[in-house]
């Protein structure tokens, strides 16, 4: 399984403890307890997905579960540099009235559209940006998300054949779920605005880590001395065929 779907998996895992964990603050009726609702039927959903994928369904599915992680990270990167634009209107940055809206209406190619938009859009503003802490490559991250999510797509797309249904409603369950996530991510702040605890605990249920973990200390040390031994093993063999024969 690939490290964004992996990713996705336990986020949706983890935000479905939190709701168990705290259902009295969210109840099934209310705005709240709708989303985790959502979000329990992905993790039901997708219970049975693993790293040994065999069936053409299962393999479909898992290309779902890919093209919803892409999507959450596009609209991650859009609404970090929206942010930041607006910082910068505060600053009293001239000229940029009109730019940097998130999109309106749920969809991949409104969300495409505008994140190429912000690409054109946040050129002249990059090094003001940079400053306020965006990675320096963050455009060019901003274009790469946007490859890959309409590669997601496209994938999805020639493999509609393989058990279409089944397909279509995991894929429509999965979706859902990654909008319920957004939802949540205003819903639970408000709801625990002043109890500092509960916000922590949501900041780690809901975080899609981005990125492969970096490896721990001990195995970059582990590494390291590995190629130390590589370089002094080359270096004693060298040695050895320079020494001149008696």
């Amino acid at each position: 399984m690939k490290q964004s779907q992996t990713n996705l998996l336990a986020t949706l895992k983890t935000t479905d403890s939190f709701g168990d964990n705290n259902a009295a603050d969210f109840p099934a009726t209310s705005t709240g307890g709708k989303q985790f609702i959502l979000v329990k039927a992905a993790v039901t959903a997708t219970s049975g997905l693993g790293a040994d994928q065999v069936s053409a369904g299962e393999e479909t599915h898992s290309s779902v579960l890919v093209e919803t992680a892409l999507r959450l990270k596009l609209h991650a990167d859009l609404l970090a540099i929206s942010k930041a634009a607006h910082s910068l209107v505060l600053l009293g940055t001239a000229g940029l009235k009109g730019l940097f809206h998130m999109p309106r209406h749920d969809g991949d190619q409104e969300l495409l559209n505008t994140a190429r938009a912000f690409v054109t859009d946040a050129a002249p503003f990059a090094a003001q940006m940079i400053e306020l802490k965006l990675e320096p490559t963050f455009i060019a991250d901003l274009n790469a998300d946007i490859a890959d999510l309409e590669t997601a797509i496209k994938g999805k797309g020639a493999g509609t054949g393989k058990k279409a249904g089944t397909t279509a409603g995991i894929a429509q369950t999965i979706h859902d779920a990654g909008i319920a996530l957004h939802v949540l991510n205003t819903v639970v702040p408000n709801t625990y605005k002043n109890d500092p605890t509960k916000l922590a605990e949501w900041v780690v249920a809901s975080h899609i880590q981005k990125h492969t973990p970096v490896p721990k200390p001990a195995t970059l040390a582990k590494k390291a001395a590995a190629q130390a031994a590589r370089a002094a093993a080359k270096a004693a063999k060298a040695a050895a065929k320079a020494k001149p024969a008696n």
